[in-house]
């Protein structure tokens, strides 16, 4: 359809539809927002609404649906969680005196990293820019203003992404990226063009913080790339949100010299913050937060241990006195129960977005703040009196807010009832106009009733009909000559007066004064806390914070969790340590020990499935963890060495979108792990190798365990149930066997869950099909066949210790005549080959080779 052929209103959806090709289009007309064309199909199918027409011409329809303003919220976020974008496009003047066509724009674009005032959505932006073999990469949360920036490897990037999950990323245009779309599929990817990374985006990133260098934001010119990832997220930002963009923190450094490393897998396997379905996360077992800003900081702490003693141990020490000093930590968690989400709340606020109930809650939380401030002279710990010290009292702002702001205001801006009295003198003199208004009706009533002698007779009021005189019908016959009839009812008629239309248009005259000079008046307040919107978020931060300790502390009190030793020592020791997560669903968790000195570091756990291998290893690493967060730990006693990382490798399923097998996947997380461990890292491995068949697996697992056993000599948990690693220990020093204990009674067993020196040396996979239920016929059948299998294995082995033995003594003598046969000769002389081979020289892959070599070698022999 031509524009020509196109009715005024939809030439200009069409013009405004043009800017906005990759968003749906929310069109307001009157009450409701409006989609058409294919925005109409993918909105109706996509919210499960009406897809209906509209008329455009004789016999010309387009397909249309619409949702109600008043109720877009919860609309919008359906569409933007299907991961659509949504233009807002606007009425800006009032259809009743707009001349033509009414001025239409939009006025916010609502993507799935951009929607930030719905607390539910939790989306937030990240933006990735390639620089060589590395990446710069910024994040920016909008609802709470955080923006932060940094350049990392693809590793890290992942590690990055997979910390502070991001809703959307932003990536420039032709790049593909593809390793973010197989590690993050809920994550949507939206492509920028070039120029949004470009120096003069530099520039505007700049201006828009007033400042003309980098440096001041504290980047080095090796981080130029991450400026580059800052600067796109700013402009999109910006470009999206027009006017409703939300305060924004100065963008500062993101490094992570000062924490672990924590690779995304690690972050998975330990399950941190989030669980495989049936599972709890740990931050959800030692959450004890009472606001958002100290929720979101716990998670950042559980997800950036700390690695410098000196800074895990200022942390440790705030932990320990609010631990030790109940009545203060009590009065914190008090007062905190009572402040709201500031941080949210100043983005609301300063974008505009916020309710007359948002303000009123800032004013609650910054009067709680200046009590908070109070207990400042009752701490003593060096943690906690910087943090006090960088709580701003806002008294003064709270106090004009608790002057000017009704207590209970609606819910909407422009409905009234928003200013106390006394704030200003004409808005007093119209609501007493408006109060005087009501005693007036009142006293017309009883005036119009004895004069007209209708004792019925009612003054009332709708915001259709304004003011009216009701008289019910068997009294029409009294009404008097100067009432003029308005409506009908079926039971009555209703009347007006010229004396009633003076009252109403001076008093709706009031209101409508009331109302406009009552949003102008709260419109600058919120100016006015947009201006120190920085201060506050700042203050709010440290409250954040404060709640994340209070958090540890009382957990640990909860619990009766310890406070470990912190050093730069190389050893661990941890007495009776639980899993945290595991200990609140099994009352008799059984506890244990973990011992790892430069004697003992690589320790090799064998023991059957079920028998708690898993639980104990990860425990471990999470006890660590914990510990390197400054938190008191669920044990009995604890000496930490502080670890530099913490690396896992916990199973795996096929990633078929990969087209990745569990193989595969297996030994790219092992790959990752034994490219960036060093001596200093804590390692936990499970099942390593059992990806593929089992001498391959051994050989795998063999040599991992030599080269980190060897080169590296970082701590390490391994779990497996390939017995024959055991017999490291006897080769290579530091390594130790522990096995998961078991108590047998003949063909029964039973768990006992505690970890013990020495190895086991059966899989007990019969008794454990035995527990699960398998039927007695099948267990019986099983166990015949075990015990044939074990008796071949072993007469197996003997007969080849005899042989090669008799090979050996047999042949030896007639090798030196040269009287043997040609395979003989063979035979020997591989067998003083592996004599005298030096394993402790050789690299796994030559190992792999040697083997690979003497096997056809046997072969080839064979044929003669």
């Amino acid at each position: 359809m031509s524009d020509k052929n196109l009715t005024p209103m939809l030439a200009q959806y069409h013009r405004i539809k043009n800017d906005y090709q990759d968003a749906l289009v929310l069109y307001r007309l009157g009450d409701f927002y409006e989609m058409f064309y294919e925005d109409a199909y993918k909105g109706a199918k996509d919210l499960n609404i009406a897809l209906t027409k509209k008329k455009v011409g004789k016999d010309k329809y387009i397909p249309m649906c619409g949702i109600p303003y008043h109720a877009a919220d919860s609309y919008i976020s359906r569409l933007v969680a299907k991961g659509h974008k949504v233009a807002i496009c606007e009425q800006l003047e009032d259809a009743s005196k707009a001349k033509g066509i009414v001025k239409r724009d939009v006025i916010r674009v609502i993507t799935p990293g951009t929607f930030f005032e719905n607390e539910k959505m939790k989306s937030a932006l990240s933006s990735v820019f390639p620089a060589g073999k590395d990446y710069g990469v910024s994040y920016l949360d909008l609802s709470t203003g955080e923006f932060f920036a940094s350049v990392m490897d693809e590793e890290n990037l992942i590690s990055f992404i997979g910390k502070f999950q991001p809703k959307e990323i932003l990536i420039p245009e032709n790049r593909k990226f593809s390793f973010i779309k197989e590690n993050f599929k809920n994550t949507f990817l939206t492509y920028l063009p070039e120029d949004y990374f470009d120096e003069e985006s530099i520039k505007e990133l700049l201006s828009f913080f007033n400042t003309v260098h980098e440096s001041s934001f504290g980047f080095t010119e090796k981080e130029k790339s991450a400026l580059h990832a800052s600067a796109a997220i700013l402009k999109y930002s910006r470009i999206t949100q027009k006017s409703f963009l939300p305060f924004i923190a100065t963008p500062r450094p993101y490094r992570g010299d000062i924490y672990i490393r924590l690779d995304y897998s690690a972050q998975k396997h330990l399950e941190l913050v989030s669980a495989n379905e049936g599972n709890i996360p740990l931050l959800r077992v030692i959450d004890r937060t009472l606001t958002g800003m100290g929720r979101r900081r716990l998670k950042f702490f559980i997800l950036h241990p700390l690695k410098d003693v000196q800074l895990i141990k200022k942390r440790q020490e705030a932990v320990e006195e609010l631990y030790q000093n109940s009545t203060v930590r009590e009065k914190i968690r008090e007062i905190l129960n009572e402040i709201f989400d500031v941080e949210r709340l100043i983005s609301k606020i300063s974008s505009g977005t916020m309710s007359p109930r948002d303000m009123v809650a800032l004013k609650h939380s910054l009067k709680e703040i200046q009590n908070l401030k109070k207990l400042e002279t009752s701490i003593n710990s060096d943690f906690l009196k910087d943090l006090f010290s960088k709580i701003e009292d806002f008294h003064w702002l709270a106090d004009k807010m608790e002057k000017t702001l009704e207590d209970n205001p609606p819910v909407h801006l422009k409905e009234g009832g928003l200013i106390k009295k006394g704030v200003d003198p004409i808005l007093d003199e119209l609501k007493e106009i408006k109060e005087k208004g009501n005693e007036w009706i009142k006293e017309y009533q009883e005036q119009q009733r004895e004069k007209t002698g209708i004792q019925s007779l009612k003054v009332g009021f709708n915001k259709v009909m304004g003011y009216y005189i009701e008289i019910t019908k068997p009294n029409l016959k009294f009404v008097p000559e100067h009432y003029r009839r308005r409506q009908t009812l079926s039971n009555a008629e209703r009347f007006t007066t010229e004396e009633l239309q003076r009252f109403e248009e001076k008093i709706l005259s009031a209101d409508e004064k009331i109302k406009a000079l009552e949003y102008e008046i709260f419109m600058k307040l919120r100016e006015e806390v947009a201006f120190i919107s920085d201060r506050i978020a700042k203050t709010a931060q440290q409250v954040g914070i404060l709640d994340a300790i209070q958090s540890l502390s009382t957990i640990a009190v909860e619990k009766g969790w310890v406070k470990p030793e912190i050093s730069d020592n190389y050893s661990i020791e941890i007495k009776e340590g639980v899993h945290p997560v595991i200990a609140e669903t099994v009352p008799d968790f059984v506890p244990n020990d973990l011992k790892m000195d430069e004697k003992s570091f690589f320790h090799i756990i064998t023991g059957p499935n079920m028998a708690g291998k898993s639980t104990y290893i990860r425990q471990s690493a999470i006890i660590i963890l914990l510990a390197q967060t400054g938190s008191f730990i669920p044990a009995k006693k604890g000496k930490i060495g502080v670890v530099d990382g913490i690396f896992t490798r916990i199973g795996s399923g096929d990633i078929l979108s990969k087209g990745l097998s569990t193989f595969m996947v297996e030994m790219l997380e092992v790959s990752n792990i034994l490219n960036n461990i060093t001596g200093r890292s804590f390692i936990v491995l499970d099942e390593v190798g059992r990806g593929t068949s089992t001498y391959d697996g051994l050989s795998i697992a063999w040599a991992i365990s030599e080269y980190i056993s060897k080169k590296i000599r970082a701590k390490t948990l391994f779990a497996t149930h390939y017995h024959e690693l055991t017999k490291l220990e006897e080769e290579i020093r530091g390594v130790k066997n522990f096995h998961m204990h078991i108590y047998e009674d003949g063909e029964n067993i039973k768990f006992l869950y505690k970890v013990m020196e020495g190895f086991s040396n059966k899989s007990y996979g019969v008794h454990v099909a035995k527990l699960a239920g398998i039927k007695e016929e099948i267990i019986k059948r099983a166990y015949e066949i075990l015990y044939h299998l074990e008796e071949e294995q072993e007469k197996k082995i003997d007969e080849t210790i005899i042989n090669i033995s008799q090979k050996k003594e047999d042949y030896l003598p007639l090798f030196k005549e040269l009287q043997e046969e040609p395979a003989e000769k063979e035979y020997i002389q591989i067998i003083r080959e592996i004599e005298n081979i030096d394993l402790a020289s050789m690299t796994p892959i030559e190992a792999m080779v040697f083997l690979n070599e003497i096997k056809n070698r046997i072969k080839k022999s064979s044929e003669y």
